[in-house]
């Protein structure tokens, strides 16, 4: 035999069977087809989860809302003094009448979802009605706002309102409610305690943020307009009769606004130190060698807390004949003033003193003030 034929012979085999094995290992690899599958099968696996924990939290949400404003709702056929609905929605573009029935419907749609995933689509759209005419009035709202703040009214001091995050909590709520039950088929959900578990994180998460919204999008808001009397909040005063750094920034924007022609009169609010120290006294003295006239600053020297400060200067102004009155104090205390003010049956307008010279005060006070702020909230429904 031919070395050469041989060495040919050889190699055709050894091709031969190096093509048979790598047939072989061919058809057990799987296809590209299969691969895609498996691909995909995994996305939708993760899509269901999603969505899930997405509509889960939308849930939560909207339980938040609607036991805020079935409370609210149920406080004000109570006779309080206002509807604290205004806090995360204001309908007042709205006739009287619309305005009450929207917000029950709203109240109701979010309770119903909240408890019930709507599966049929005329209970879809019946339940998302009323959240669209949410959502439109939190957009109603978001553009009034930055009207103001471009025409000067208002000097925004954060760049979002209040109302643009309630908007797209209400947009979450709307696709959750329209299209929850078509992209979430009942056999992908997980069990509900699971469910039950994220809606419980998205309340509570829901309500730790309202007051922090409320501290950060209208507290750091300048509201300033001529007014009869500006009301200074007091603070800690030191043993050698110094205000604090807190209490001499609301003391600085007060004695500038005055000097600015936007109000006439100070009123200094504030209680007696535990060492006997009157807070009240040591503003007037700082307000006077900074260059206000003694003949315009009332004291008050019983406003120990701001539930106080709030009834005593509102008895004071109004038996005065001043209605138009601005408050002024740190932004993170400016909400619960507000609310307060309300409660006694004035609205004021809120000046946010200059930021505080620590910046470890703010956060401090920030997480002081939510459990503050509901406080007084719940304390207003019941009185």
């Amino acid at each position: 035999m031919d070395v050469g034929m041989a060495a040919s012979g050889y190699g055709v085999a050894s091709s031969a069977r190096a093509m048979n094995a790598s047939n072989a290992s061919l058809s057990n690899a799987p296809s590209s087809d299969a691969a895609t599958e498996g691909l995909t099968g995994s996305t939708r696996r993760r899509t269901p989860r999603l969505t899930w924990l997405f509509v889960s939290l939308s849930r939560g949400l909207a339980l938040f809302l609607a036991l805020y404003s079935l409370l609210s709702l149920g406080a004000t056929l109570l006779n309080t003094a206002y509807n604290q609905n205004a806090w995360w929605m204001d309908f007042s573009f709205l006739p009287s009448a619309v305005s009450g029935l929207e917000q029950l419907a709203l109240t109701l749609s979010l309770g119903f979802f909240a408890f019930h995933l709507p599966q049929r689509i005329g209970v879809r759209l019946l339940v998302a009605v009323p959240v669209f005419v949410g959502l439109f009035t939190a957009v109603i709202n978001t553009v009034y706002v930055y009207t103001a703040a471009g025409e000067g009214t208002i000097i925004l001091g954060f760049p979002l309102p209040f109302s643009f995050f309630v908007g797209l909590g209400m947009l979450c709520i709307l696709l959750s409610v329209l299209l929850g039950a078509t992209y979430l088929p009942a056999a992908q959900r997980p069990g509900k305690p699971w469910t039950a578990v994220v809606m419980a994180a998205g309340l509570l998460c829901t309500g730790l943020l309202f007051p922090v919204g409320q501290m950060h999008c209208f507290g750091t808001t300048d509201y300033r307009v001529p007014v009869d009397a500006a009301v200074v909040l007091g603070a800690q005063v030191y043993p050698n009769g110094t205000p604090s750094p807190v209490l001499q920034d609301r003391l600085d924007t007060a004695i500038r606004f005055y000097k600015d022609g936007y109000a006439p009169l100070l009123v200094m609010s504030g209680g007696i130190d535990a060492d006997g120290t009157s807070e009240a006294q040591v503003m007037r003295d700082y307000a006077i060698a900074n260059g206000v006239d003694p003949e315009d600053i009332i004291i008050d020297e019983q406003g120990s807390n701001t539930k106080q400060t709030a009834k005593n200067t509102v008895a004071t102004l109004q038996a005065a004949g001043l209605t138009k009155v601005a408050t002024v104090s740190n932004f993170y205390h400016l909400a619960r003033i507000k609310m307060l003010y309300l409660a006694e049956g004035m609205d004021v307008v809120t000046v946010p003193s200059v930021p505080d010279k620590d910046p470890r005060y703010p956060l401090i006070n920030v997480v002081r003030e939510i459990p503050g702020w509901w406080y007084y909230w719940l304390l207003n429904l019941v009185e």
